[in-house]
């Protein structure tokens, strides 16, 4: 909820991996079909691994993303 124009590992309630906190990713469309394509290539050492290879996929769940609203 709310993931676009956030700091990636920013929400209080949830432990990320240190690479993800010290990654300085901001959540934008480029950076999520990057880190969705190839998670540890991205963010090594981080706790998500694989990705979504099929590009559409990773469209499809970036749109899907968009229209989820901060609780």
């Amino acid at each position: 909820h709310g993931v676009f124009g956030r700091r990636a590992g920013a929400l209080p309630d949830y432990r990320y991996s240190e690479a993800l906190k010290k990654s300085g990713i901001v959540w934008t469309d480029a950076a999520l079909d990057r880190y969705l394509a190839a998670t540890q290539d991205v963010v090594p050492g981080g706790k998500m691994y694989g990705g979504l290879a099929i590009a559409q996929d990773r469209l499809d769940l970036i749109a899907w993303l968009k229209t989820v609203t901060q609780d």
